[in-house]
């Protein structure tokens, strides 16, 4: 879609027009869907939250900025919706601050033992990777490395490094929805 040809539905929809809202959601729903699998990597999680996304937009049509970039405006606006999903299912398992302060030391041991049992299993978990994606992990979330840096310092290209850590990444989050589907299946019976 050209570009004056987005700006024009984006106006057009923020009027009301159903055909350039219809428009905006043909053109951008795979790139929006790609880019939220990217970020997710929870396809039903994407699909409900671009839905959503399109949603809140038609709702709020006549009170949208003008935007001049709406590829990114769209993208941002998703990225948000599923860092926020994502946050409010981690919030929901988390204990409150307050029940912190009222925990027992046995507790506090306890959790203590988890932490340490979350350790191992992510060292379990990186034994899953190749030894350059296991380096190239440690120095990207360790080490607090930039792309760039890594890439500079194991002497590859940049691309290469962003290549085997997005295929590690998605290693470790497959072995980690088959525990999930695992603890899951057996706290349920």
């Amino acid at each position: 879609m050209a570009d004056t040809t987005e700006h024009k539905h984006w106006n057009q929809f923020r009027t009301g027009d159903r055909a350039a809202f219809l428009s905006l959601y043909e053109s951008y729903y795979q790139a929006l869907y790609a880019f939220g699998c990217r970020v997710s990597g929870e396809r039903e999680l994407v699909k409900d939250a671009i839905h959503e996304l399109f949603c809140e937009l038609w709702d709020r049509r006549f009170h949208l900025p003008e935007v001049t970039q709406i590829k990114s405006y769209l993208f941002t606006y998703l990225k948000r919706k599923l860092v926020k999903e994502q946050s409010l299912s981690l919030d929901s398992l988390q204990v409150t601050t307050h029940q912190l302060s009222e925990r027992s030391y046995e507790e506090m041991l306890m959790d203590q033992q988890t932490d340490e049992g979350n350790r191992l299993r992510m060292q379990q978990l990186l034994t899953k990777l190749t030894p350059g994606q296991r380096e190239m992990i440690r120095l990207r979330y360790y080490e607090q490395l930039s792309y760039e840096s890594i890439a500079e310092q194991l002497q590859v290209q940049p691309r290469t490094v962003y290549n085997q850590i997005s295929e590690a990444l998605k290693t470790l989050r497959k072995h980690v929805q088959v525990l999930t589907s695992l603890l899951l299946f057996f706290l349920i019976r």
